[in-house]
């Protein structure tokens, strides 16, 4: 499943609180793709997290969402918001833009 729908997967699955053995046991062998095409599995993510509990939904997919790796981020050091690009400095550095 694409990462987006992880949210989507936790709220349908589990009455929370639900411990983390349970989110294993469940949905443990689920894998997340990233954009790149590579997959991890949702016990191999959460295998990172010391918790024994998730009180709601938003606590699982944080723990999920919040311990992928860096090839679920897009693109790396990408800025939509000027014109320079990162590491260099703007020609008029008067005209900045909050």
């Amino acid at each position: 499943m694409e990462y987006s729908d992880t949210e989507q997967i936790v709220d349908q699955s589990f009455d929370f609180p639900v411990a983390h053995a349970t989110v294993i046991e469940q949905i443990g062998t689920v894998e997340i793709t990233s954009p790149s095409g590579d997959s991890v599995t949702v016990k191999e993510i959460l295998d990172l997290v010391e918790e024994e509990s998730y009180l709601t939904s938003d606590a699982l997919y944080t723990a999920i969402i919040g311990n992928l790796d860096e090839t679920f981020i897009g693109r790396k050091y990408y800025d939509d918001r000027g014109s320079a690009t990162l590491g260099t400095v703007a020609d008029d550095e008067s005209t900045v833009s909050f």
